[in-house]
C-alpha cells in the first residue's frame, strides 16, 4: 500500500502510519483500480495500494473484474517502509498450496485448465489457486503449442516438479 499525500505533509503521513504495524488487519474502501492493483482508503487522508500479486491466490489479470469502487475489503499489513504500507488481501485467505501438498506429487497425472499464455509457455490451473507452467520447450514451436492448447480448455498434464512451499509447479502436456 502506497499512501498518498492528499492535503497532508510527510509528517502527518508518518504520524498516521505510525499507528499501524506489520500483521495488523485493516478494513477500508476500494477507491480505485489500476492494472497493478487496487487503491484502498484505510483512514482519513490515508489511501494505499494492494499490489495485484497480493489480491488473491488465483491469477487476477484485471482487478476491475473482481472489485468495485466503494467495496469494503479487509487486508493484512505485510510491510511498512518510509511511510508506505503494503497490504495483502490473500494473506487473510487459506493458502491452497498447503492443502495441495498432500494431494499432488511429482509424476502424478492431473487435469488442468489453460488460464494464460506467456512467453515461457502456458499457465494451467489444477485447482483454485494452484497453477503451474507448461514450458514452451515441450513443443516444437509456439504455433504448435497454441494449436494443441486452447484458453479455458481442460487437458491432461503430468507433474514434473512440485514445490508447494515455494508455490512452484511444473507440468508437461500429455497428448490424447
Amino acid at each position: 500500500m502506497i499512501f498518498s499525500e492528499k492535503n497532508s505533509d510527510m509528517e502527518e503521513i508518518k504520524d498516521m502510519v505510525s499507528k499501524y504495524k506489520i500483521g495488523d488487519i485493516v478494513e477500508g474502501d476500494v477507491t480505485g483500480m489500476v492494472d497493478f492493483g487496487i487503491f484502498i482508503k484505510i483512514d482519513d487522508n490515508l489511501e494505499g495500494l494492494a499490489h495485484i500479486s497480493e489480491l488473491d491466490w488465483s491469477l487476477i489479470e484485471k482487478p476491475a473484474n473482481h472489485f468495485k469502487v466503494g467495496e469494503k475489503v479487509k487486508a493484512q499489513i505485510i510491510n511498512i517502509v518510509d511511510g508506505k504500507v503494503s497490504l495483502s488481501l490473500k494473506a487473510l485467505k487459506l493458502d491452497p498450496w498447503q492443502e495441495a501438498k498432500d494431494k499432488y506429487h511429482k509424476g502424478d497425472i492431473v487435469k488442468g485448465v489453460v488460464i494464460k499464455f506467456n512467453r515461457h509457455g502456458v499457465l494451467a490451473s489444477i485447482e483454485e489457486g494452484v497453477s503451474g507452467l507448461v514450458h514452451i520447450s515441450g513443443f516444437k514451436t509456439e504455433a504448435e503449442m497454441k494449436q494443441k492448447l486452447e484458453m479455458g480448455r481442460s487437458y491432461n498434464f503430468q507433474i514434473t516438479n512440485f514445490e508447494p512451499k515455494e508455490h512452484k509447479l511444473t507440468l508437461v502436456y500429455l497428448e490424447g
